[in-house]
């Protein structure tokens, strides 16, 4: 890490290490800290939300990436579950494609295809992971209480849309611009939901084959893309294209692109997605539970029937290891997600 991001963690390190003493002696009282670490060397503030679980082990972390026009509070169902099941959560807010860009606004999806335009390649999002990553390191290294608490060799990143394009360029996949590679090695494990695909000048196979650590995708079958182009049927290719590593792809039947966030008014005649999430939790917690803890458990889960019975919807489950497999004949479009 260069002196630059050096000097700046160290700045607001403060922040975030208050709330996190606060914690260490009264665990009870306080479960996350927040901060906005400044990346001198991109001009470019990033917002995060750290949880950590009541026990004092040493625990695996999580880097989790949201959704194109959301924010820190995307997905806190997730965070909460994984922190209690023994997580150390960082859920990382992206300026420039967060709810900044709409909030405000008259025309709302305009301003989100306009931030969609300026980010479809999720490459700042990426590049903003890695820089916390960085501060995560560099908080490690110079205070105890965070050596204590968080284990930098079991590290996990997931996102929703970009934000699983982003996961997935740490986790190795040839970037949509065809720039400088963004496959970070300090990644051992990947969650994607509903990642978006934009038709390649090479092959799937060639995207995706770099990636080599295990990888949950989840999707549904009515997971069709709300700004850009990606189909529904299309989301399981990341999945098909894979040449390496532990693959598992769930398609949760009925499930469209906005049950991550999910939706509580269905006494107004809409629908919950209650139980959709609740199969998103059982499941990702489980493949987190056996990439980064090794739960036996959690092992056997993934590794036999036990998984159908777990999600708890109804979902198609597939599991892949070592060999390519044949991709969907249809193309999607360039746009996504």
């Amino acid at each position: 890490m260069g002196s630059l991001r050096i000097f700046t963690v160290r700045l607001v390190a403060v922040r975030i290490v208050a709330a996190c003493l606060l914690f260490l002696f009264f665990g009870t009282l306080v479960s996350a800290g927040e901060a906005v670490w400044q990346d001198i060397a991109r001009n470019r503030s990033v917002s995060v939300r750290v949880y950590f679980p009541r026990s004092a082990e040493k625990a695996p972390v999580i880097l989790f990436s949201h959704g194109l026009g959301s924010s820190i509070e995307s997905c806190v169902y997730l965070a909460n579950t994984w922190t209690a099941q023994g997580f150390v959560c960082v859920f990382v807010q992206h300026p420039g494609c967060d709810e900044n860009v709409w909030k405000g606004k008259i025309r709302i999806l305009n301003e989100l295809r306009g931030a969609y335009e300026k980010n479809w390649n999720a490459r700042t999002r990426a590049e903003d992971l890695r820089f916390i990553l960085d501060c995560l390191e560099y908080l490690v290294e110079a205070y105890p209480e965070f050596a204590e608490r968080m284990d930098l060799d079991r590290i996990g990143v997931g996102g929703i849309d970009l934000g699983a394009l982003a996961a997935l360029l740490l986790a190795g996949q040839v970037p949509p611009d065809y720039g400088d590679s963004l496959q970070d090695p300090r990644i051992k494990a990947v969650l994607a939901l509903s990642p978006p695909v934009r038709a390649a000048n090479i092959s799937f196979r060639e995207v995706y084959a770099p990636i080599r650590v295990p990888s949950l995708f989840i999707t549904g079958t009515r997971d069709d893309g709300i700004i850009g182009s990606t189909k529904a049927g299309h989301r399981r290719i990341p999945f098909d294209a894979m040449e390496h590593g532990q693959r598992y792809l769930i398609i949760l039947d009925g499930g469209d692109h906005r049950m991550y966030g999910g939706r509580i008014l269905s006494f107004l005649g809409g629908r919950s997605d209650e139980r959709l999430q609740s199969g998103i939790i059982r499941s990702s917690t489980y493949f987190w539970l056996a990439v980064l803890q090794e739960n036996p458990t959690a092992i056997q889960v993934l590794e036999t029937h036990g998984w159908e019975s777990l999600v708890g919807v109804k979902a198609s489950i597939e599991r892949k290891r070592g060999n390519p497999v044949t991709t969907p004949s249809q193309s999607p479009s360039s746009q996504s997600p």
